[in-house]
């Protein structure tokens, strides 16, 4: 995870999209619902909170050499909603799953991530729980790198 010593605040604002990316899926469940997926929250009054997660958490992949693949397949499945782009959208999440893969694989000391990142298939054909699990682990994942990262530079 780049992490830039000179900006002041960097790793607050880093930490708190990481758990707001965490947290948000919950909250839309519990005001909302179980859905078929996350992106059905696009058709709730939570839209705007899935927009502006998604929005952040792609500002935070594309910090990341890495992680920029990711952060476009996230971009592009937000922008085109399931609503209208149902087939488009479902190729960029499935892409986003897949491209998350590499910036997981590619730390050798956290490569131990890729297993549970997998084992989210096993709530396939549930999107839902398959996403939840996903993001859990890539949340925990960048906040064990970004942590590392704050206390090295100490």
């Amino acid at each position: 995870m780049d992490f830039k010593p000179n900006t002041k605040y960097n790793y607050s604002i880093k930490l708190l999209i990481i758990l707001i990316s965490l947290v948000s899926p919950f909250i839309m469940i519990y005001f909302e619902g179980i859905k078929p997926s996350l992106s059905s929250y696009w058709n709730s009054p939570f839209q705007a909170m899935f927009i502006i997660v998604n929005a952040l958490t792609t500002y935070i992949f594309m910090d990341l050499p890495k992680w920029r693949p990711s952060g476009i397949m996230l971009f592009l499945l937000t922008i085109f909603s399931v609503e209208y782009y149902t087939n488009i959208h479902d190729i960029f999440a499935l892409m986003f799953f897949l491209f998350t893969l590499y910036p997981l694989f590619s730390i050798k000391r956290y490569r131990y991530f890729c297993l549970p990142y997998l084992s989210s298939i096993y709530w396939l054909p549930n999107l839902l729980w398959f996403e939840l699990h996903a993001i859990i682990v890539l949340c925990i994942y960048h906040l064990v790198i970004l942590v590392k990262l704050h206390n090295i530079q100490k």
